[in-house]
C-alpha cells in the first residue's frame, strides 16, 4: 500500500490563491467536482443513472447564559461519478494541476479551505477492473490521513465529499444560516450557479440532483431537481466573437489598427424564464463549463429583484473561449480577457511583440458589444422591461435638460450603459443644435438688418422699439439655451443662500459644531476656511470657482487659492524670480515666516500683464480694522520680487470679513456713498532699496460678507432680467430637477 504525500501546504496555497468573494464558492467547487466526476464516467461509456446529493448539516448549540442557537456543522456532497481514483487523488493533492482534461485550473479546491478547516473523502471506485476504497482527510494545518485500498465488490461507485469545521465570518455564517430557515434559499443558490449544467445534464442523462438540510441527525427538508422541475431555456441567441490582430496603420507609423482574423468563436446566450417564487433575482451570467463564473452587466435590467408578470429571468453565456482555463482567474470568479485600450497602452511603451503575426487577441470590448446585442434580442419580448428602460432614458434626458425629441432620436440600444446613453443623448442634441443654430443665425441676421436700420436713438419711441426687437430675437433662442442659463442662475442663487446660512450659523456643520461645543467637546470652527472654500476651493488653481460673487470678471482670470507665492506660475513661468530667498524677501516687507504660512492672502488673481488682485478672508468674528496692512505688504513683495518682464504696476486688494471697528480705521479709508463698505482709493507701493521710489499702486476695499451677499443677490437678479429669464422659469426648472431627483 502506497502512502501519498502532500506536495504543497494548504496554508501556503491559501496565501497564493485569493479568497473568492462568492460565499457559495466552496459548495460551487464541490458540486462542480461531482458533475465532472459524472461526466468522466459518462465519457467512459458506462451506463448508469447519475445522481448528486447535497446535505447541509446544522448543530444545536446550548449555552446556559444564552438562548439555544444553531450553527453550521458540516456539508456533504455525494455522487456516483468516476470516483477518487489514484490519479484523481494525486491531482487533488497538487496545487494548480489542470491535467483533469475538463478545462479545470486545479485551484478551485483552495476555495473550500478558505472557509472550512477540514475536508474528508469517502470514495468507492473501480480501477483496472478492481474495486478500491479511499478514506482520507485533510486539515488546513497540513495534516493528512488516508490511502486507497482494495475492497470487496460494491453495488455502485460512490464518493462523499465532506467539508467541516467552518470558520467563516459573521456575514458568511448568516449566508449559510438562510438554508436552515428555508431550503428554498439553497434551491435558489443552486439554480443561480448550476441552472445551465443541471438542464444539460437532465436533457442528456436525466440527472437526479437532491438537496437536504439537517438539524443534528434529523432531516428538516429536502428537494429534488429532475426533468419535471428544472427550467428549460425559452429563448436562445448565438453571437460570434472575432479574433483581432494589430498592425501599423498605413501611413501612420505611430498608430495601430486592428483587423479581424481567424478563428471566430461562438457564444451561446440562453434565457430561462422562471416563476418569481423560485428565484430571488434577475441576472445574466457568464459561464465556464456551463457553471457560473461572473455576472454580465446588462443595463436594461436595472432592478435585480424586478418581477415581470410573475416571472424573473436568468440568462447564461457559454462557449469554448469561456471554457478555456487560461481565460479564467485563479479564484474562478472572473474572466481575464484584455481590453483593447490596455493593449494599445502597452504598445505605446514599447511592447513591439504585438506585431508578431502569432499574437492574436480576444478582446473584452468585442465580447461585451456582441453579447450586449444578443441579449437585446433575447429580452426584447419581456413586457415591462422596455417600458422601464424608456422611463430611465427619459429621466436621464430630463436630468441633463435634453428634450424628449432628442432622446427618441438617439438610437439608444437596449444594452447601452448609462455612460453610453448619456453620450448618445448629447451627440443627438449637438447635431440638432448645429442645424438649429444655423437657422437662428440666419433669422437673427435678417431681423437685425431689417429692423436696426429703422431705429433712431433720438426718437421718443426708441426704447420701446428697441425692446420689441430684443424680444423678437430672444424668442429665437431655443428653450434648451434658456434652461441652461436658468440652471446657471439657480446655481448662483444657491451660492448666495449658502453664504447667508454660513453667516447665520445655520449650516448643518455649524450646528454640529455648536452641539459638540455645548457638550464640552473641543471643536475647531473654521468659519474662514468654510467661506473660502465656498467661493474658491483651497489648494486649487484655475478651477471653476464662484469669484463672480465679488466681481463678474474675476471668473475669467487665472487664479490661485491658498497656494504659496513661490509655487505660482503664469504662462508656465514662476511668478517670483528664480534667485529669490523667500524668507529674506518676506522679512524685507515686514512679514515673518510663521505669519506667511498662516496669513498670506487667500486668493491671487492675475487678470492681465501688470495687474494683480489679492483677496483675504477673515473669520466673521475677527475685527478687519486690525489687518488693513496685510494685503499691502504682499503687494509690495510681488511688486519687488516678481519676474522683471512681468513687473506689476497696479494691485487691487479685497479684505473680507464681517466686523469692522470704524474708529480704528485711518482717515484714508473712505465709506462709499451707496453701500456698506470702505475703500482706500490709492496708495503707493515703494521699491525695496535706498531710493524707496514708487513702483506701483494699490486700490483696496474692506467689505462685510453681508454686503457681498447683498450685492451678489442684486447682480444675479439683474443678470436674469437682462436675459429675459423670469421667476416662473426658475421655479419650473427647480421643480423639474426635484422631480427628477425623486
Amino acid at each position: 500500500m502506497e502512502i501519498l504525500t502532500q506536495k504543497i501546504t494548504l496554508k501556503s496555497s491559501c496565501n497564493l490563491i485569493n479568497k473568492s468573494k462568492d460565499i457559495f464558492s466552496p459548495l460551487k467547487e464541490a458540486i462542480t467536482n461531482s458533475l465532472d466526476a459524472i461526466l468522466e464516467r459518462q465519457n467512459a461509456k458506462e451506463s448508469f443513472a447519475p445522481t448528486i446529493s447535497v446535505e447541509v448539516h446544522f448543530r444545536t448549540e446550548k449555552n446556559p447564559l444564552a438562548p439555544e442557537s444553531r450553527a453550521l456543522n458540516f456539508i456533504t456532497i455525494e455522487d456516483n461519478g468516476i470516483g477518487f481514483t489514484y490519479e484523481n487523488l494525486s491531482r487533488f493533492k497538487s496545487l494548480a494541476d489542470n491535467t483533469k482534461g475538463l478545462n479545470n485550473l486545479g485551484t478551485g479546491k483552495i476555495q473550500v479551505f478558505h472557509r472550512f478547516n477540514e475536508v474528508s473523502i469517502d470514495s468507492s471506485f473501480l480501477e483496472n477492473g478492481k474495486w478500491n476504497k479511499l478514506n482520507a482527510s485533510w486539515r488546513l494545518t497540513g495534516e493528512y490521513e488516508g490511502a486507497p485500498m482494495k475492497t470487496e465488490a460494491q453495488a455502485d461507485r460512490k464518493t462523499i465529499f465532506k467539508m467541516s469545521d467552518f470558520y467563516g465570518d459573521a456575514k458568511e455564517q448568516e449566508f449559510f444560516a438562510r438554508y436552515f430557515e428555508s431550503i428554498d434559499e439553497l434551491k435558489k443558490d443552486v439554480l443561480k450557479h448550476f441552472l445551465l449544467r443541471l438542464w444539460l445534464g437532465n436533457v442528456s442523462n436525466a440527472l437526479n440532483f437532491t438537496i437536504k438540510t439537517y438539524l443534528d441527525v434529523t432531516e428538516r427538508a429536502s428537494f429534488s431537481f429532475d426533468k419535471n422541475n428544472i427550467p428549460t431555456p425559452d429563448k436562445e441567441e448565438r453571437v460570434f466573437i472575432s479574433t483581432e490582430q494589430a498592425q501599423i496603420a498605413k501611413g501612420k507609423s505611430n498608430q495601430v489598427e486592428w483587423i479581424s482574423v481567424e478563428p471566430k468563436y461562438e457564444l451561446i446566450i440562453q434565457r430561462f424564464k422562471i416563476p418569481s417564487n423560485d428565484i430571488d433575482e434577475n441576472g445574466v451570467y457568464m459561464c465556464s463549463k456551463n457553471i457560473v463564473v461572473e455576472p454580465f452587466k446588462f443595463p436594461a435590467i436595472k432592478r435585480k429583484n424586478a418581477n415581470y408578470e410573475g416571472f424573473r429571468y436568468l440568462a447564461s453565456i457559454s462557449g469554448a473561449i469561456l471554457d478555456d482555463p487560461k481565460n479564467v482567474s485563479q479564484p474562478v470568479d472572473k474572466f481575464n480577457f484584455p481590453s483593447k485600450n490596455d493593449i494599445e497602452e502597452n504598445l505605446k511603451y514599447g511592447s513591439g511583440y504585438l506585431f508578431n503575426q502569432e499574437n492574436k487577441f480576444i478582446f473584452w470590448n468585442e465580447i461585451k458589444k456582441k453579447v450586449g446585442h444578443g441579449l437585446s434580442k433575447v429580452y426584447s419580448d419581456v413586457k415591462g422591461l422596455k417600458e422601464e428602460r424608456d422611463k430611465d432614458i427619459e429621466l436621464l434626458a430630463k436630468q441633463y435638460g435634453i428634450p424628449l425629441e432628442d432622446a427618441e432620436a438617439s438610437n439608444i440600444a437596449f444594452n447601452d450603459t448609462v455612460e453610453e446613453v448619456t453620450k448618445k443623448l448629447f451627440e443627438t442634441q449637438a447635431k440638432r443644435f448645429a442645424k438649429q443654430n444655423f437657422e437662428i443665425r440666419k433669422t437673427y441676421n435678417e431681423l437685425k438688418e431689417l429692423e436696426t436700420q429703422n431705429l433712431d436713438p433720438t426718437s421718443e419711441q426708441y426704447r420701446t422699439k428697441f425692446s420689441e426687437l430684443s424680444n423678437k430675437l430672444l424668442e429665437k433662442i431655443p428653450q434648451q439655451n434658456k434652461d441652461e442659463l436658468t440652471r446657471y442662475i439657480i446655481r448662483r442663487d444657491m451660492v448666495v443662500e449658502l453664504l447667508k446660512l454660513a453667516l447665520n450659523n445655520d449650516l448643518a456643520i455649524q450646528k454640529e459644531w455648536a452641539e459638540k461645543k455645548a457638550k464640552g467637546e473641543k471643536v475647531r470652527q473654521d468659519k474662514e476656511g468654510m467661506i473660502h472654500d465656498l467661493i474658491f476651493k483651497r489648494r486649487m488653481k484655475g478651477v471653476p470657482n464662484d469669484l463672480w460673487i465679488l466681481n463678474e470678471e474675476f471668473v475669467h482670470f487665472d487664479g490661485y487659492s491658498d497656494i504659496k507665492l513661490e509655487d505660482m506660475k503664469i504662462n508656465d513661468e514662476t511668478l517670483l524670480q528664480d534667485s529669490i530667498d523667500i524668507e529674506n524677501a518676506l522679512k524685507s516687507v515686514g512679514i515673518s515666516k510663521d505669519t506667511y504660512s498662516e496669513q498670506r492672502p487667500d486668493i491671487f488673481i492675475f487678470p492681465e500683464e501688470g495687474k494683480c488682485i489679492l483677496v483675504e478672508f477673515k473669520n466673521p468674528d475677527v475685527d478687519l480694522s486690525q489687518h488693513t496692512t496685510q494685503i499691502a505688504r504682499y503687494a509690495r513683495l510681488i511688486a519687488n520680487y516678481s519676474r522683471k518682464p512681468r513687473h506689476f504696476k497696479q494691485f487691487f486688494g479685497f479684505l473680507i470679513g464681517q466686523n469692522i471697528d470704524i474708529v480704528s480705521l485711518t482717515s484714508e479709508w473712505k465709506k462709499v456713498p451707496f453701500g456698506n463698505y470702505r475703500v482706500y482709493p490709492s496708495a503707493a507701493i515703494t521699491a525695496i532699496d535706498e531710493t524707496e521710489a514708487p513702483i506701483a499702486n494699490i486700490y483696496q476695499e474692506i467689505i462685510p460678507l453681508t454686503e457681498i451677499a447683498k450685492r451678489a443677490e442684486i447682480r444675479n437678479k439683474s443678470f436674469a432680467e437682462k436675459l429675459g429669464i423670469t421667476s416662473d422659469d426658475l421655479t419650473k426648472l427647480q421643480e423639474a430637477k426635484s422631480n427628477n431627483n425623486e
